[in-house]
Formats: structure tokens, sequence, C-alpha cells
């Protein structure tokens, strides 16, 4: 009497084009929505190197600049990384075509973490002015936090736009 023997799960091979391994088959809810989750982990990739590049920019403009001045400096600056990593990283746009419209649209949507980390500030010096600079790095983190997933949105579906609208590559 033969026994059917149960199917193999499917087991990673390489694949030449990632350093490192990948499913034969992805399921198809991978398939449906892998661009968006390739965009999701370019985001979440980009969104670590700003915000340690703004906690360092911010801890070194603190004491010459006050927190305000120093959480407004390095939002901007930082703002400007944040599009053009997005640009390359999070929607594969490799060219320098609209390149200053999507900069002058990423500054835009800095508006909201500044809106936001600077209120958390504020709030943060009526409840503790003497907050060390510890607490005022957690504040501005939470902050950006709950600003990127509006950021990710704006990023997406208002200046990526074109990428889904099927326009060329830029």
């Amino acid at each position: 009497m033969a026994t059917a023997t149960p199917a193999e799960p499917t087991s990673p091979v390489p694949d030449p084009g990632t350093d490192g391994l990948a499913l034969a088959v992805e399921p198809p809810a991978l398939q449906r929505h892998a661009v968006l989750l390739r965009q999701l982990r370019g985001f979440c990739v980009v969104a670590v190197i700003c915000t340690a590049t703004s906690m360092l920019m911010y801890a070194g403009l603190r004491p010459l600049a006050g927190t305000q001045w120093a959480n407004a400096i390095s939002l901007i600056l930082c703002s400007v990384l944040n599009t053009d990593l997005n640009r390359r990283i999070s929607f594969d746009v490799h060219e320098r075509r609209l390149w200053l419209v999507d900069q002058r649209r990423g500054l835009w949507i800095m508006l909201l973490a500044l809106a936001m980390t600077s209120g958390s500030l504020w709030v943060l010096g009526l409840v503790n002015p003497h907050a060390s600079i510890k607490l005022e790095l957690a504040v501005i983190v939470l902050g950006n936090v709950a600003s990127a997933v509006a950021r990710f949105l704006l990023l997406r579906y208002w200046i990526f736009r074109r990428l889904r609208a099927g326009h060329a590559k830029y």
C-alpha cells in the first residue's frame, strides 16, 4: 500500500539579484503588493538613516541654537536628504529630472514633521522646563515616528504619483 508523501515546503533558493535567499514561489499576496513592500522597505531604511542624522545634528546644534531652532535646522537639512534618498531607494527614481520639484514638495511634507516635533518640544518645555537632551531626543523621535505614516503616504500619492500613473521612470 503506497502512501502519498506530503509536498515539501518551499525552500529558500539563492537569488542572483539579491545577496540573500528568496523563496522559490512568492505567495500571491506578496506578488500583488511587491512594489508597495519594496517602497515600504526602502522608506524604513531611509527613515533610520535620516533620523540618526537629524538626531546628531540636533544634539550638536542644541547648545548653540536652543531646542526649537536646532530642531528646525536639523529637520530642514534632513528633509533634502530624506527626499533624495526616498527618490532613489524607495521609489527607484534616479534621474535628476524633476529633482527640484520633488525637493520643494518634500519641504512641504517636512512642515508636518516640524509642526509635530516643535509642538511636542513646546509641550515638553511647559511640563519639564529642565528636560535632558535625551528626553528631548526621545520626544523628537516620537514626533517623527508619528508623522512617518503621513510622510510615506504623501510621498507615494502626491510627490511620486507620476510613477503609479504609468509614466516613464524618471
